[in-house]
């Protein structure tokens, strides 16, 4: 029986930062910026990032640094304005969410492949139409129930109709497919660089249509602490080949 038990679609009354969507918004239509805090079932707060929307660019850190513009409460239960203030920013705790189906969305950090020198993927799924809001830590053993990927590949999203995810030893290549179909047939090769993907989302950038979250390799980073840096891909599906065509 689905009941709306979790008030996901509700805003509290506590968290004014911004008035939130109204009910007709849909969680997993792949907004860019939307993230979450969870610390549990009974307190958590989901959110668009607005001034990240603007202002974002490729080489800034995925998490959310609220001091970048006005939120937007999408849903929140026992999340006051105090624990989203400029003093606790950038929330350590924050994560982007990323489109598994119109009501339910995830999120994703670390490599899907279990590669040696990577982290580990850890998943967590959320759902606007389920008892609890927390209902899996494992998005990619829904995905091989709901969309058919096999053991191999690994989910990104779902855009519209079409599913996107990775293959076991393409790491910079994110195929995709209508949800009905069984096979990719087409797909997106980005530069070697990038190793490490996480999900997909709409683009931001109005002649755009989809945005990679992902991270890649420098090539140079004497001045920097670190050896990679997140970036924001966006591609046109004009950009896209034909799946027959794909190679490492």
């Amino acid at each position: 029986m689905r009941r709306l038990i979790i008030p996901l679609l509700v805003l509290v009354s506590s968290c004014r930062l911004q008035a939130g969507d109204s009910p007709s918004f849909i969680l997993g239509s792949g907004e860019p910026g939307l993230g979450i805090i969870y610390e549990s079932t009974n307190e958590y707060v989901i959110f668009i990032d607005e001034g990240a929307k603007k202002s974002w660019k490729p080489g800034d850190y995925l998490d959310v640094d609220f001091r970048n513009g006005p939120l937007k409460i999408v849903a929140a239960r026992n999340f006051g304005p105090e624990k989203l203030s400029p003093d606790r920013s950038p929330l350590w705790n924050t994560e982007n969410l990323f489109p598994f189906d119109e009501e339910t969305v995830f999120t994703s950090f670390g490599d899907p492949q279990s590669r040696k020198g990577f982290v580990p993927r850890e998943t967590k799924v959320f759902s606007t139409n389920a008892e609890s809001v927390l209902i899996s830590r494992d998005v990619d053993v829904l995905a091989r129930a709901r969309y058919g990927l096999t053991t191999n590949q690994w989910f990104l999203g779902k855009l519209g109709t079409n599913v996107f995810y990775l293959e076991t030893g393409k790491p910079n290549i994110v195929f995709y497919r209508n949800a009905e179909e069984k096979q990719a047939a087409k797909y997106f090769k980005l530069p070697k660089a990038v190793d490490l993907i996480f999900g997909v989302t709409k683009a931001m950038s109005p002649n755009k249509d989809v945005g990679i979250f992902a991270v890649r390799k420098l090539s140079w980073y004497v001045f920097s602490l670190t050896s990679n840096e997140a970036v924001f891909i966006e591609l046109s599906f004009g950009d896209a080949k034909d799946e027959k065509t794909v190679t490492k």
